[in-house]
């Protein structure tokens, strides 16, 4: 008779026994397929979160260090009253990002957008603009800012949901003369896709916008999805409603001239916040730019502080599956000695008719496997029962052990500060937890541990018996 058939004869023989081992092996795999479903949930989720928030650097000129910054007196101004005189002057660098640069940049795997802007404040004559709730310098009262890009598709303000556009297309790279505005300043302005907006170049002479006359078409509307915030002071021309975006040239004939073709600061978001450093190095190594004149600033924060409840649980549920699986076997190994102790006299038989060793420990193996493939199949059902429960639970506190200073963090997203602008977008519902399911690939590792597991306990059990001969086995039994 084979040891597969002693197995199964054993077990359905045996029935206490074989039931009490089934709720035994039942209990071990439901705790171990509810960590690893929730360990999977985790790792969706952090997936998930990482898609959604990407992360941020900017590359720009390094005002501090950079050989290439030029600082030029413009004019001298004598106060009537005080009779100090006080000296304005222009600082740019002579050593700008380039378009070319731009599109390098674009191309580094896991770059998800890259934008540049040229920011001016420039007036327009048919524009009626909304006022702000702070008094600006009377010389500005009429000005609004132009952000001059190569593409207002890929500019954070429309890529993060802040602005969407309305109605016309976007500005892409080759325009010129090109201009996108509000919605809400189209409408108070009496102006609509396909009007002419006027303006002239800077003029260093007079300090104004008073040379070359330049005729911008409005090729595009957008509305603003972003709100000011309660309470916060805005000038004229940081309001919104009043943006205008520009094609890269229209930006570098309105200041005269004076700054080069170019940016003196990029914007990337990329795929993934873990992929940071790499997408950095890649960045840095790319030729064309002149890292004597540029520094990058990396921004992980907002990802990193909403990730941190789901980093926390992921290192609680590894911890917790490492504790279940050793005690699993522990126990297992505990309770199969205690029985193959009262099976000595069975063990001496078999040894004593010549069935070898390895034989007798592989029925014993048999015996808890054919109870082992019910249970596991059994933990399915319990384990679906509770593990959204256990990890919505330990999600809970992983969130209440976060450090305070990182706000709101199960928002899923936190508030988007667009540069000086005082906007905020509005943040992503709050998720109803993790989704925990039970998937194949978990029952696939369930199999596998509960298997190393199974013979790591039968190996254990059996090795004090296995080490004694027949005589010594039959003289203990007398």
């Amino acid at each position: 008779m084979g040891f597969v058939k002693r197995a199964f004869l054993y077990v359905t023989r045996k029935r206490g026994k074989s039931v009490l081992l089934f709720v035994i092996l039942l209990v071990m795999a439901t705790f171990v397929l509810t960590g690893l479903s929730i360990w999977k949930a985790s790792e969706a989720a952090q997936l998930d979160l990482r898609q959604s928030l990407g992360g941020k650097f900017d590359i720009h000129v390094d005002w501090e260090n950079s050989p290439h910054v030029v600082k030029e007196n413009v004019k001298e101004e004598t106060g009537g009253k005080t009779g100090k005189s006080s000296t304005s002057f222009i600082q740019y660098s002579t050593v700008q990002l380039t378009p070319d640069n731009l599109g390098a940049i674009k191309a580094v795997p896991g770059v998800k957008h890259c934008s540049a802007r040229q920011a001016n404040l420039v007036p327009f004559a048919e524009f009626s603009l909304f006022p702000g709730t702070v008094a600006a310098d009377a010389k500005y009262k009429s000005h609004t800012k132009v952000l001059g890009v190569c593409s207002t598709e890929e500019d954070e303000l429309f890529t993060t949901g802040t602005l969407t556009l309305a109605e016309g297309r976007h500005i892409s790279d080759g325009d010129s003369n090109a201009a996108i505005i509000s919605q809400d300043l189209a409408e108070k302005s009496g102006l609509q896709v396909g009007d002419y907006i006027t303006t002239h170049s800077y003029s260093l002479e007079d300090q104004a916008f008073t040379g070359q006359e330049i005729r911008v078409q409005i090729i595009g509307l957008f509305t603003p999805n972003a709100v000011e915030q309660f309470g916060e002071t805005v000038t004229t021309y940081d309001k919104i409603q009043n943006r205008v975006f520009v094609d890269l040239q229209t930006s570098v004939a309105m200041d005269g001239g004076e700054i080069n073709y170019g940016f003196s600061a990029i914007n990337v978001t990329i795929d993934d916040p873990q992929d940071m450093a790499r997408v950095v190095s890649e960045v840095k190594a790319l030729p064309g730019i002149d890292w004597t004149a540029f520094t990058i600033q990396a921004d992980n924060g907002t990802y990193e502080k909403a990730a941190a409840p789901l980093a926390t649980l992921n290192e609680l549920v590894i911890t917790l599956l490492v504790v279940i699986i050793v005690v699993s076997a522990v126990i297992l190994a505990l309770i199969l000695t205690l029985w193959t102790k009262t099976r000595i006299h069975e063990t001496g038989v078999f040894l004593s008719v010549g069935i070898k060793k390895f034989a007798i420990i592989g029925q014993y193996l048999i015996e808890v496997l054919l109870i082992a493939v019910l249970a596991f199949g059994f933990s399915y059902f319990t384990s679906n029962a509770v593990a959204g429960q256990i990890g919505n639970h330990l999600l809970e506190q992983s969130i209440q052990t976060a450090p305070e200073d990182e706000g709101d963090i199960t928002a899923g997203a936190a508030a988007v500060d667009v540069g000086a602008d005082h906007l905020i977008q509005e943040p992503l519902p709050a998720e109803d937890g993790i989704q925990v399911s039970v998937g194949p690939d978990n029952f696939a590792r369930l199999y596998l541990i509960g298997l190393i597991i199974i013979i790591v306990a039968v190996s254990t059990s059996s090795v004090t018996v296995m080490r004694l001969k027949p005589r010594e086995i039959l003289s203990k039994m007398s």
